[in-house]
């Protein structure tokens, strides 16, 4: 496939994002995703453009999207100006994801994401009131693990996360510390690099409360600010 798509592929990757497509649909959209890197960096960008429009709608009220027809055109008009740049300067590969949290103050709170190109209920942690921001996801759809993400700290502090399907065996991880659980399909596990362990039982029970349906997040909320009040510099 060439660095040119056509209206119809930025809908159904739409579609995808929005999470609006059957589970046939996203299983052969997630086909073509693990063996079409244009594709796959398309929808890495669209996902990023929309949820970075979503955060910014939240903290500016005044910020609102165009509706209906003129909404879809607009995001499929946006949609190809930032795949077109993103595609020319190589600024995304594959289905990997570089986030700069900095840039964006607008994550408060631990509400974590989701993924509408891998299974019903796949959910990445958000950390960041523990002082842990998401600095890095690569994704491989139908894969093992389904995604890595990487946390980092101030400090020298550093997590890694994936999570793959029960039953599959994923590649272990190094780390001085980790937390195993199983939520819906799926089974994560946490991996700190010498973070003292206190701090990273608190962090990991929050991590796995958020992937899980009815936890409630004001405690969660409670329990990361309670991992960084005071939080030591990591060792490994």
């Amino acid at each position: 496939m060439g660095t040119e798509l056509n209206n119809k592929d930025l809908l159904l990757l739409n579609a995808l994002v929005d999470g609006e497509l059957a589970p046939q649909d996203r299983a052969a959209i997630a086909a073509r995703l693990a063996v079409d890197r244009d594709l796959a960096r398309a929808y890495a960008t669209l996902a990023r453009l929309k949820a970075s429009i979503g955060e910014l709608a939240e903290v500016s009220p005044e910020i609102s999207l165009p509706r209906t027809k003129q909404r879809a055109r607009w995001l499929v008009g946006a949609a190809a100006a930032c795949i077109a740049v993103a595609i020319a300067i190589g600024l995304l590969a594959r289905s990997e994801l570089l986030f700069d949290h900095e840039a964006s103050t607008a994550a408060e709170g631990p509400t974590a994401i989701t993924l509408a190109s891998l299974p019903a209920g796949t959910t990445i942690p958000r950390l960041d009131t523990a002082g842990l921001k998401l600095i890095g996801l690569a994704i491989d759809p139908g894969r093992v693990p389904l995604f890595t993400a990487t946390y980092r700290g101030p400090h020298g502090c550093r997590l890694d996360l994936q999570a793959w399907p029960i039953g599959s065996n994923a590649p272990a991880l190094a780390g001085t510390s980790r937390r195993s659980w199983t939520a819906g399909d799926l089974a994560y596990e946490l991996v700190a690099h010498g973070m003292p362990t206190w701090r990273f039982v608190i962090i990991a029970e929050a991590a796995e409360q958020q992937t899980r349906i009815g936890s409630d997040p004001a405690r969660i909320d409670r329990r990361l600010r309670e991992a960084n009040i005071g939080a030591p510099p990591c060792l490994g």
